[in-house]
């Protein structure tokens, strides 16, 4: 059997799955851990969906977004974990460590540099989304494509290819989509869920955040910060930054965009996005972080100041 094959043996064996995604969410992570979760059940498994970190505003209106949690209760022993969209067993901040012994760990994954922590393990660096891993799972093991588990995967695919405009759209993606939108998935309605759902205080910190834009190497780098201040003046969590990135990103001559997101005084996390061959992937795991040559992120300690100047360096000599 090949390492598809393998993952659905274990599904169709497990009695019981949680299926879990990494900190700080996106919508491949949670569309592809809902999905997952909700076509599991379907097909009469015990499931629980998980993220320690809540879901982004955008993407509250998934179907099954109810049922995430961000802990795994200590009374409740899955059979099997299945982990999709994640490089890293750290990266699941913390919710396999309770797991029995004689769980299956099952790591569904398409970042280079995967760690290649689980007990089987497909990690496909060329599909387009852990979104389209998950479908391509469900179709092999013959698991219920239903309207929600289709919208979910659209939405995952929808959202990490940028809306088909990133360098990752392949034919495959596209033909996934389509069976997507036969099996009751809606782009109008995701696509406007996606879209209409910031609340005032996240357009006043959104306004602040670009005011403070700076720009490098002659307008190839762009960076812009999102203090704890800010957002606490604002009344707005870390989870509705998620796309502030694309700001700067979309700048006209920009190679390299970067988000600084502090956490804490000691903690920042760092989003960076870029264009063609610049591997920004590479950047983030010099930090320990990972992620698409295209996409990526890491997180950085020791505060704002010496996150920004790490962080800014190594892109400079990236350029």
């Amino acid at each position: 059997m090949n390492d598809l094959e393998r993952v659905v043996a274990a599904l169709q064996a497990a009695p019981s799955v949680a299926v879990v995604s990494h900190v700080g969410p996106e919508g491949d992570a949670i569309g592809s851990t809902l999905a997952a979760a909700l076509a599991l059940r379907d097909a009469g498994k015990a499931t629980g969906a998980y993220n320690v970190d809540p879901v982004p505003p955008g993407l509250q209106h998934l179907p099954g977004v109810s049922l995430l949690r961000r802990a795994v209760s200590s009374d409740q022993a899955f059979a099997c974990y299945l982990v999709v969209d994640t490089s890293g067993l750290d990266r699941t901040g913390g919710l396999l460590d309770g797991r029995s012994r004689d769980a299956v760990v099952l790591n569904v994954d398409h970042h280079h540099g995967n760690s290649r922590f689980g007990d089987e393990n497909w990690i496909e660096p060329g599909a387009s989304s852990a979104g389209e891993m998950v479908y391509r799972i469900l179709r092999e093991g013959g698991f219920p494509l239903s309207k929600s588990v289709a919208a979910n995967l659209f939405a995952a695919i929808l959202t990490d290819t940028g809306g088909f405009q990133y360098g990752n759209t392949t034919a495959e993606c596209l033909r996934v989509a389509a069976d997507l939108m036969e099996a009751g998935a809606v782009p109008e309605e995701i696509g406007r869920g996606l879209r209409a759902h910031r609340a005032l205080g996240e357009w006043r910190l959104l306004s602040e955040v670009l005011t403070g834009l700076q720009i490098g190497l002659g307008g190839r780098l762009a960076w812009i910060e999102v203090s704890l201040a800010a957002r606490q003046r604002a009344g707005v969590g870390l989870e509705a930054t998620e796309d502030f990135i694309e700001y700067p990103r979309n700048l006209s001559g920009v190679e390299i965009a970067v988000a600084f997101k502090e956490v804490s005084a000691d903690e920042v996390r760092v989003s960076l996005r870029s264009y063609g061959s610049v591997d920004v992937a590479r950047l983030a795991r010099s930090i320990g972080g990972g992620g698409h040559r295209n996409a990526a992120g890491c997180t950085v300690r020791g505060g704002l100041t010496a996150a920004k100047a790490q962080v800014l360096t190594a892109a400079e000599a990236l350029l």
